[in-house]
């Protein structure tokens, strides 16, 4: 099976197995295990199989032998020092009390650090009108369907006909980042740089939010920025919620859903 990644496309084709193709022995026979240290072994398999996208750190994973590495706009994965066999998908666990998803530290760290870095004016927030009983960050992009239907639940709202609270009612203070799925360099970053750049940003968001226009406008923004740090930190779509503890949650999560995801540790 030919394995093949776009660069920044999000159309990743990976595969577990990767001994089993033409492609893979061709991307790690060119290393010789003799002079390459793990770190440059894996690096260059990644890069033939990926087209080249950018890779994040190399990091040893929990598991004796085998590296994580994060793929800019694309997956995490876990691969072996030799190149030749790739895991995707989540590791987990073994408790007794069932299985629990290996948060890895170095991610944790990462987004903690760079939540901690956030200025005032990087991200547009919608709070409570009432006490903020937490915080989540959300990377959002104008142009997903599923973050129009999470900041249409910003407040009270019906669903088959039960009416429901929203975010800001349950104390839930939305912080929204950039990432435009498209790149930073598209229409739908365009758009996001004219909300940070409006005089209300709040207003211009939710015009977007509604499809509606806005009046193009730009400033030093940090559109560029969120988007290429939220590929490094595991954001591979949108909308994805960080937290301040440095969880990630990629996917939408209703406002009841949501929370009880923050109030559990």
């Amino acid at each position: 099976m030919v394995l093949r990644v776009i660069k920044y496309g999000l159309a990743l084709g990976l595969s577990a197995a990767l001994t089993t193709g033409a492609y893979a022995e061709e991307a790690t026979s060119a290393a010789s295990p003799e002079a390459a240290s793990p770190e440059e072994t894996i690096k260059q398999a990644l890069t033939a199989l990926t087209d080249g996208a950018q890779l994040g750190a190399i990091r040893p994973a929990a598991i004796d032998g085998l590296y994580n590495v994060q793929i800019i706009g694309g997956p995490a994965v876990i691969i072996s020092a030799d190149g030749k066999h790739l895991i995707m998908g989540e590791m987990f666990d073994v408790t007794d009390t069932g299985l629990a998803p290996v948060q890895d530290p170095y991610l944790l760290n990462s987004r903690r650090e760079f939540i901690s870095s956030l200025g005032e004016h990087d991200s547009i927030k919608f709070a409570p009108e009432g006490e903020t009983k937490h915080v989540a960050y959300v990377f959002t992009d104008v142009d997903c369907g599923y973050c129009r239907r999470l900041h249409s639940q910003m407040h009270s709202y019906n669903e088959m006909g039960a009416n429901k609270p929203g975010y800001n009612d349950l104390g839930i203070e939305i912080r929204y980042l950039a990432y435009p799925r498209a790149g930073a360099n598209s229409p739908s970053a365009a758009k996001l740089e004219s909300a940070w750049c409006a005089d209300d940003q709040k207003a211009a968001l939710d015009k977007l939010k509604n499809l509606e226009s806005v009046e193009p406008a730009t400033c030093e923004n940090p559109i560029e920025q969120q988007y290429l740090k939220g590929g490094e930190m595991g954001v591979t779509g949108t909308p994805a919620i960080l937290l301040p503890d440095g969880r990630l949650f990629v996917g939408y999560q209703p406002p009841e859903q949501l929370l009880q995801a923050i109030e559990k540790k």
